[in-house]
């Protein structure tokens, strides 16, 4: 009997101890089951982290480029200034080169002809010297054709005796008309003897010449020559340009060279021969 109990007893102990292995076995199968699973996981999300790294640095998935050295970038930067300031150079010259060419173009279109007479402020040729009024008002007549030279002009009727009258006008005045009379015949033995006897003669382009007591000379040239009556008094008037006019009395306005009782008598019915000269 008890033998049997023993067994029994034994037989229990088998089934529990069986038991207990097969549930140990178990749960070391599910336990490496869990791992093998939870590795598999982490495996897994710790790739989709590093994608995610990855990608957040490179958004083109491009391939990353190899570092550049510090020697390298410091040769590119030498080779960057050094390029602008060759270019900034050749900016600066072309815009030099231009520069200096407007600047020769504008001297050019300065400067006058050589054959140009460069004006003063009042108007006369560079080798004229402005005019200026003279203390004495007494010129100097002379007229090549008529072999007159230096024949005294001065104002008021006693001049008729010693040479020519200034009637009107004065060649350093600027426009004006310088009226000179004398006589055709004149007085024997004093200088208007025939001083204008051959005026009629005169012809445009002939020459007559002005001498002020300073000492400055006026040119002219003769433009025109004409008659009119004495009452003819306009010719004295100024014309706006610079001219002297030499006057002689006429038999008539259309008879020059007679010498009459009308000339002699210088009476209404005579003329009064009119030689204009202009500046030159």
């Amino acid at each position: 009997m008890a033998y049997g109990r023993r067994n029994k007893r034994r037989a229990r102990n088998s089934q529990r101890t069986g038991f207990y292995v097969f549930a140990a076995l178990v749960v070391l199968a599910l336990g490496s089951l869990a791992y093998m699973g939870g590795s598999s996981i982490i495996d897994s999300t710790l790739r989709a982290d590093v994608e995610s790294v990855q990608r957040a640095e490179n958004p083109t998935g491009a391939e990353a480029p190899e570092p550049v050295s510090d020697e390298a970038a410091e040769e590119a930067a030498e080779k960057a200034a050094k390029e602008t300031a060759e270019a900034q150079e050749s900016d600066d010259e072309e815009e030099a080169a231009e520069a200096e060419a407007a600047q020769e173009e504008a001297a050019l279109l300065a400067e006058p002809a050589l054959d140009e007479e460069l004006p003063t402020e009042d108007g006369l040729p560079e080798d004229e010297s402005a005019p200026v009024t003279p203390s004495d008002p007494t010129m100097y007549l002379s007229v090549p054709k008529l072999g007159i030279s230096g024949a005294t002009v001065a104002g008021g009727e006693a001049a008729l005796e010693t040479g020519t009258q200034l009637v009107a006008g004065a060649p350093w005045v600027p426009g004006s008309n310088t009226y000179i009379a004398g006589h055709r015949v004149g007085f024997p033995g004093t200088p208007s003897d025939r001083i204008f006897y051959s005026l009629p003669s005169m012809a445009a382009g002939d020459a007559v010449s002005l001498t002020d007591s300073n000492g400055k000379v006026y040119n002219y040239q003769v433009s025109e020559v004409f008659a009119v009556t004495p009452y003819d008094v306009w010719v004295t008037a100024p014309t706006g340009s610079d001219m002297v006019s030499l006057q002689v009395c006429t038999e008539t306005p259309d008879d020059w060279w007679t010498i009459g009782p009308r000339l002699m008598e210088s009476g209404p019915e005579s003329g009064r021969l009119i030689v204009r000269a202009v500046r030159v």
